[in-house]
């Protein structure tokens, strides 16, 4: 029976430990020395992995003869997500959308990897699944010989998180925690969330998991509150965030989530912890956002 997977966009997280040969379109971007495992980690079966970036549009092409199944799904957009975004500087903003290409070696019954497609993209990005005519795998790219002496590499510019006054009411009450807003978005710390819903219908618990470097949600259960939650509004100006090399699991379930970590806590997207918790979220002028615990989330 499939495990119900939930879709969150987070962060990033969905890192599986392995890697992915990726490559622009036009010219081929620096690989580490062990880019080609995943590609020839289906080897085997007959199916190989390729990926390219082409302007904002990511390119997963399954080349070669076999079933395609959830598994090849969780190697070719999962890992994308998760370690390369971080490695080549990627970020949700500049991709726009996923084709995915399956050779015509490949068997028609895609049903199984159709599913994990939806359930990895479907709340975050447009995506399409088609035929390509090659049914030959594409070879890692290699570097040219003789190779050019490497340019020294720019720092990445730094995520700034600010501080900010926007307000937040639970159950129509005013609500004071510790957000900061990245971008246009505000980001809320999970345990300030779990403070605040502790009591209600929609009430979870917190935890790490220090071997699976791992934050955990279990619904139904209360939250002990400690001393740092709802601390209120951000202090010290602006801050810097990373994204969370936190894995996410909700109920045992490995999710994915845009998650930045802020003076060592996890920050979500409070629409991202509706979808994963399964309790409403909704704005307005007058009242900002809010949480309703006795309904369940809804777009």
């Amino acid at each position: 029976m499939r495990k119900k997977i939930l879709s969150l966009a987070l962060a990033l997280a969905m890192c599986l430990g392995l890697t992915i040969p990726v490559f622009a379109a036009t010219e081929p971007w620096t690989r580490t020395p062990h880019m080609d495992s995943v590609y020839y980690k289906f080897k085997e079966e007959g199916i190989f992995v390729t990926i390219y970036l082409e302007g904002s549009t990511i390119h997963i092409n399954y080349t070669g003869s076999g079933t395609l199944n959830y598994e090849h799904a969780e190697y070719g957009i999962g890992e994308l997500l998760g370690e390369y975004s971080e490695y080549y500087g990627l970020s949700r903003g500049s991709i726009s959308d996923f084709a995915i290409g399956i050779g015509p070696g490949i068997d028609d019954d895609i049903s199984d990897f159709d599913w994990r497609v939806a359930e990895l993209l479907e709340h975050q990005y447009p995506y399409s699944i088609s035929r390509i005519d090659s049914a030959t795998p594409a070879q890692p790219q290699q570097p040219e010989q003789p190779q050019q002496p490497e340019q020294p590499q720019q720092p990445a510019a730094e995520t700034i998180a600010s501080p900010t006054n926007d307000k937040l009411e639970v159950n129509g009450n005013a609500a004071d925690p510790t957000v900061y807003k990245i971008g246009d978005s505000n980001y809320f710390k999970i345990r300030d969330v779990a403070a605040l819903l502790n009591g209600t219908e929609k009430q979870f618990a917190v935890g790490y998991d220090g071997e699976k470097n791992a934050v955990t949600a279990t619904t139904g259960q209360g939250y002990d509150k400690q001393s740092g939650d709802l601390a209120g509004a951000a202090t010290g100006g602006s801050q810097t965030a990373d994204p969370s090399n936190d894995a996410i699991y909700v109920n045992g379930e490995k999710i994915t989530a845009e998650v930045y970590k802020i003076n060592g806590s996890n920050y979500f997207k409070l629409r991202d912890l509706g979808v994963a918790l399964n309790f409403y979220v909704g704005w307005s002028a007058d009242r900002g956002m809010y949480i309703e615990t006795g309904k369940p989330y809804s777009e």
